[in-house]
């Protein structure tokens, strides 16, 4: 069973929303996010919250509401989006929630897409079949630009984390 923070600050939350609200947010933008079976929807959920508490901690504002005796990163308290509104210490902002479900759904359709592991020194720069060669561009910021950016999560959680410190691939994935 998915344990969802409810804006208390638990101490073993899972997850920033559930399958069925998951499930809703998908079907009303066409996207697809079946609740069941629940143990897939609800690993797919486990792993999305994963990725944004790891991708984007150091650029959430506030701190959290029960430091480190909370699971989560949310709920916060010291947050003001970028609009100067502040974001209550006992909420997990809507952005938060819809970010989660838009990780969640490409969790669901490829398990692990989010946080693939990458090997240093092992990405193939070049392939050769028969006569056909085809030579990838690879980026020079080392294994960090390997890994994937999302623009659509980037923009739900912008009101959030504009204040804070710019987007680098060593702050945001180191």
């Amino acid at each position: 069973m998915l344990i969802v923070e409810d804006g208390s600050g638990l101490a073993n939350a899972e997850s920033y929303v559930s399958a069925s609200d998951a499930a809703s947010y998908a079907a009303d933008r066409g996207l697809t996010f079946p609740a069941s079976p629940a143990d897939k929807a609800e690993a797919a959920l486990r792993r999305a919250t994963a990725y944004i508490d790891n991708t984007y901690r150091t650029r959430f504002p506030g701190q959290r509401k029960k430091f480190r005796l909370q699971a989560l990163e949310w709920p916060r308290v010291g947050v003001v989006d970028m609009n100067g509104f502040p974001v209550t210490g006992d909420e997990v902002p809507v952005e938060v929630v819809r970010a989660t479900c838009e990780a969640a759904v490409r969790e669901l359709a490829s398990p692990g897409s989010l946080n693939p592991d990458v090997t240093p020194g092992k990405v193939k720069k070049r392939a050769k079949v028969g006569e056909i060669e085809v030579e990838y561009a690879v980026g020079a910021g080392g294994v960090g630009s390997q890994l994937p950016i999302s623009p659509i999560i980037d923009g739900i959680l912008a009101a959030l984390i504009a204040m804070a410190q710019p987007y680098t691939a060593t702050a945001v994935r180191g």
